[in-house]
């Protein structure tokens, strides 16, 4: 299942009529479309982090997700960029706490990437000057992140995020947002369709191996990740971002043997020291995506 979170009936609209998304008469809290056969469950929030992150464990609650299903927070955002395709969120900042978030990078995808600010006001042109990167700022990513890290992984979770305006959303009209999101729904679509296909793909095997958790450990898995989470002095962290990094290799047919090979030959593994194999680490996935 891919569970699809907006905080506005605007951002949702084409996601709802092109998946033929049905509403959930006994949801009352919130707004819930559904389409079990195109694996797709999308829910309108409301704007801020309140709202966000309730509605994200109201429905996960409900319906708890499985390890194979995705979260995908699609929506405008404040920016001092002109560009008016989606960005994929690569690191979501929490404005009144300081926290940061990092969603993984494990999938192919055609979107620019950036940072985004979670405020819980209205955007500020201030709010972004210091930073040097594009940077957006929106009112939910960040509490989705959150809450949504009860039922899913950072490999599980996306945040698409469209430019709408730099500080002036009032005069953003709810048909203006629908264009913007139509101008850009064959890439959406696109990346929807790629992550169905791993969802589907992989809830066949699990249910094949279902029996035996050791034969589903050893497919994801393989040996060599032991050996090389040792020989990059991993972390827990870095540790399940590897697994998950082989795990698409070998869902994808890349052949990640030889890429980590090469690296032995290069003498670039093993690492003596944490701080070497987190470089490591970042060329290894770059090798292998």
């Amino acid at each position: 299942m891919i569970y699809l979170f907006t905080a506005m009936y605007s951002e949702a609209h084409l996601l709802i009529r092109q998946y033929e998304l049905k509403k959930e008469t006994d949801q009352t809290h919130f707004q819930v479309f559904s389409n079990e056969s195109r694996n797709m469950r999308l829910t309108i929030t409301g704007t801020g982090m309140i709202a966000a992150a309730a509605a994200v464990s109201v429905v996960c609650t409900k319906y708890p997700p499985q390890d194979y299903d995705f979260l995908i927070n699609i929506g405008i955002c404040a920016g001092r960029s002109s560009q008016r395709e989606p960005f994929l969120c690569n690191k979501i900042t929490e404005q009144t706490t300081g926290k940061t978030f990092y969603p993984d990078m494990l999938y192919r995808h055609p979107f620019f990437e950036a940072q985004i600010i979670t405020g819980a006001k209205p955007f500020q042109k201030e709010d972004l000057k210091q930073s040097r990167e594009i940077c957006l700022y929106d009112m939910e990513a960040s509490a989705i992140y959150q809450s949504g890290s009860y039922f899913f992984g950072p490999h599980q979770m996306f945040f698409l995020k469209l430019i709408s305006d730099s500080g002036n959303f009032e005069h953003v009209a709810p048909k203006q947002i629908q264009s913007q999101i139509a101008a850009n729904s064959n890439k959406l679509a696109a990346f929807l369709e790629q992550l169905n296909q791993i969802h589907n793909t992989v809830a066949k095997i699990t249910a094949k191996c279902q029996p035996c958790q050791s034969t589903m450990r050893s497919f994801y898995v393989d040996d060599i990740t032991d050996t090389l989470c040792q020989d990059l002095h991993c972390s827990n962290v870095m540790e399940a971002s590897l697994r998950q990094h082989i795990r698409y290799c070998i869902l994808s047919g890349i052949n990640y043997r030889k890429v980590i090979y090469d690296m032995y030959q290069e003498k670039k593994l093993p690492c003596r020291d944490k701080r070497e194999g987190k470089l490591r680490f970042e060329e290894l996935k770059k090798r292998l995506l």
